[in-house]
């Protein structure tokens, strides 16, 4: 089975290891960033809510969206840069696009541009968007995920975008739709709509670290020396 983490804003997950601590997102949080979270890996029926060791199963770093941003920019993460990046995944999926002909597929020269995609990013803050668990494959459960990105047409057109999302909530489907990019430039990109800044990203690892599959030293927070100005 195994123990996950990840970074995740509202609900939304953008990345995650398995067993490991994966990628380190200690730059993005401040000592006073630690504090305890419920957390759907923990069975709080079998816990009690006396016992210290809940305590260090639920600790994490959280931090509203809109403070990240300062931080992000200083690890270079701006919008010229993001923007470069875009170009080169949407270049990637041009040219790989070139040689597959299934049915469906928007011709190369029909990818969003980079503005384009960053209007379907802010067009919905996360908190409007539905999370209800939906576990039905079927066709009425299908639609359901999809909600308001059932236009398949306009998916096609994100480089890398699935036919039919996998997802299990319409706020689930809509982050499987624009993670594309290196996690923090998707942070940033949400952050130009204001409403999203008061949005927590959140990497929780106290899970983890009772699970035995990670040391707490491992979970530092401020940015590193090589990362510092």
């Amino acid at each position: 089975m195994g123990t996950e983490i990840a970074l995740d804003v509202d609900g939304i997950r953008l990345d995650w290891s398995k067993n490991g601590r994966g990628a380190d997102h200690g730059s993005l949080f401040q000592t006073n960033d630690l504090k305890r979270m419920r957390s759907d890996q923990i069975n709080y029926d079998c816990v009690d809510n006396e016992d210290p060791e809940l305590a260090e199963m639920e600790m994490g770093f959280a931090k509203c969206l809109g403070d990240v941003v300062p931080r992000i920019e200083l690890l270079g993460f701006g919008l010229e840069s993001i923007e470069h990046e875009y170009s080169c995944v949407a270049e990637e999926c041009r040219e790989d696009r070139q040689f597959l002909n299934f049915p469906g597929f928007v011709q190369p020269s029909e990818l969003m541009t980079f503005a384009e995609f960053c209007e379907f990013v802010v067009m919905h803050h996360i908190s409007a968007l539905d999370d209800t668990f939906i576990g039905s494959v079927d066709d009425n459960g299908h639609r359901c995920v999809m909600n308001r990105f059932f236009d398949e047409a306009s998916k096609r057109r994100i480089p890398y975008s699935p036919y039919r999302c996998t997802s299990y909530s319409e706020r689930s489907c809509f982050g499987r739709l624009i993670n594309i990019l290196h996690p923090y430039s998707v942070l940033r990109l949400l952050a130009e709509n204001k409403e999203n800044r008061k949005a927590e990203v959140v990497w929780q690892y106290g899970p983890l670290v009772n699970a035995g599959w990670a040391n707490k030293d491992e979970f530092v927070p401020n940015a590193k020396r090589n990362q510092t100005f």
